[in-house]
């Protein structure tokens, strides 16, 4: 009887040859939106730790070294514009990316590009999130800018 070789096709990881997985560090104080971003993000292939709000997710940052922050702009507390603020005090070359329903001008007026690399607006396609990320995480080698201070 003839043997018949069936083709099993592996699902390819977006990420395809990375060889140290990368490590980013979600806040947001919407559990939806971490448990979709997140399981996405580890779909990909990344590291993922997250924060409930922005006082939560800089203690995990200071105890932790992570490779990449994904926030919501507006959580209580500590707001993802403040979060970054702090984060780049203690590490500028950290990408730090915004997540936001909030109006595209009235954000854009808010950004200070030394602080944030980029903003995402919900809601967003997961595959956009993925290649701004990737983006973010490519030119962080390259980012030895300057540090605005905390208002």
């Amino acid at each position: 009887m003839k043997e018949i070789k069936k083709e099993v096709k592996n699902p390819v990881s977006l990420n395809a040859g990375q060889t140290i997985s990368k490590r980013i560090l979600v806040a947001d104080d919407n559990k939806a939106i971490r448990d979709i971003v997140s399981g996405f993000l580890k779909f990909i292939g990344y590291e993922v730790a997250l924060a409930g709000d922005g006082i939560e997710a800089l203690t995990i940052f200071l105890l932790n070294s992570f490779d990449l922050v994904l926030t919501d702009l507006e959580m209580p507390a500590l707001d993802g514009l403040r979060l970054a603020c702090h984060i780049k005090e203690r590490s500028p070359n950290t990408p730090i990316i915004l997540m936001t329903g909030d109006d595209r001008e009235t954000v854009l007026e808010k950004v200070e590009q030394e602080t944030v690399h980029s903003v995402i607006f919900k809601p967003f396609i997961l595959e956009d999130l993925q290649m701004t990320i990737q983006g973010a995480l490519a030119s962080r080698e390259r980012e030895h800018g300057s540090v605005t201070p905390c208002p």
